[in-house]
């Protein structure tokens, strides 16, 4: 199954538009690679009927040596096993070119199986085609960032075919004619919604990852309003900090497992909703009779919804 079927799939069952950052954060304490699968364990199970898709970030775990390759591959395995249709986007933002290319390809999309990758085009084509000759994957190039200091490059003016433009506006070009098997997204940021705008005049069809909403300060509302396609989709918001940080308590340690599972999962539950609340009105309908259907399917006592049980008995509610 494609990338692209998986993520259909999950958005559909799960009326979901948000994709859920496995980021481990030094704020959590977290002091061995064991505490950081047992903790993305609990995210899993909180937020798993909720998200589209989940995004480790692949230098958190590579900073923890092999132990952290280690928590990398059982956190995939815990993802696989609590829904298979799921899919997964490696968050390594590579780019090289040659033989080296062709090995992350290999490591990401064969080896680990990501369903997606974010990559670097600052080394043009060569760099990426190992990666987009893989059809049934997702290739997220970078486009215009949400961190501030990424306009000192993506902002420069470039003049193409006579006409001055800003690189991230070259990039989005590039990345049509990058798409000949039609797996290929752009990433850009929730905190540059005018950008979002132009990229999407550019590339009208094509899927957009969006990290930068939650503690950078992106907006939802602006986000969805700028990035929405003609259909009113076409896009994935990635949070990953909040959700965690909502696992925190006020001196900063973690609350015990079911408190946290709790946390997050409330915290998820408001972000997905309130992205589905900016959706067009003929989306927003159709997402909530696929939500009734599955929550009239749980009534029925079908075992759509494990997750919401499995939280409210390890919370004791």
């Amino acid at each position: 199954m494609s990338f692209f079927e998986k993520l259909a799939i999950a958005s559909r069952k799960n009326s979901s538009l948000l994709c859920v950052g496995l980021d481990p954060d030094p704020q959590m304490k977290l002091s061995n690679a064991d505490n950081v699968v047992a903790f993305n364990s609990l995210i899993i199970k909180a937020t798993v009927d909720l998200a589209c898709a989940y995004k480790p970030n692949l230098a958190i775990y590579e900073s923890m040596g092999i132990e952290g390759l280690s928590a990398l591959q059982e956190t995939l395995n815990l993802i696989r096993q609590a829904d298979p249709c799921i899919p997964i986007i490696g968050d390594g933002k590579r780019g090289d070119i040659g033989t080296c290319s062709t090995a992350y390809a290999k490591t990401l999309l064969e080896d680990y199986d990501f369903d997606a990758v974010t990559v670097n085009p600052y080394m043009g084509s060569d760099a990426l085609k190992p990666f987009l000759e893989h059809k049934e994957k997702g290739v997220f190039v970078l486009c215009r960032t949400s961190n501030p200091s990424g306009m000192q490059i993506q902002e420069l003016m470039v003049v193409r075919g006579g006409v001055r433009r800003p690189l991230y506006q070259i990039v989005a070009e590039l990345a049509l004619s990058w798409n000949w098997n039609r797996n290929v997204g752009l990433v850009v940021g929730a905190t540059y919604p005018e950008q979002i705008s132009r990229v999407r005049e550019i590339c009208p069809d094509m899927l957009f990852l969006i990290p930068g909403v939650g503690v950078q300060g992106g907006s939802i509302e602006k986000t969805v309003r700028s990035a929405a396609d003609t259909q009113g989709e076409g896009f994935i918001i990635n949070v990953s900090r909040q959700i965690m940080y909502a696992a925190k308590t006020p001196i900063g340690t973690r609350s015990k497992d079911s408190e946290a599972m709790r946390k997050m999962r409330h915290v998820a539950r408001q972000l997905r909703d309130e992205i589905n609340s900016y959706l067009p009105s003929s989306l927003k309908k159709n997402l909530k009779q696929i939500c009734q259907s599955h929550e009239d399917q749980a009534n029925r006592g079908e075992s759509y919804r494990q997750t919401e049980s499995s939280v409210m008995a390890t919370s004791g509610r």
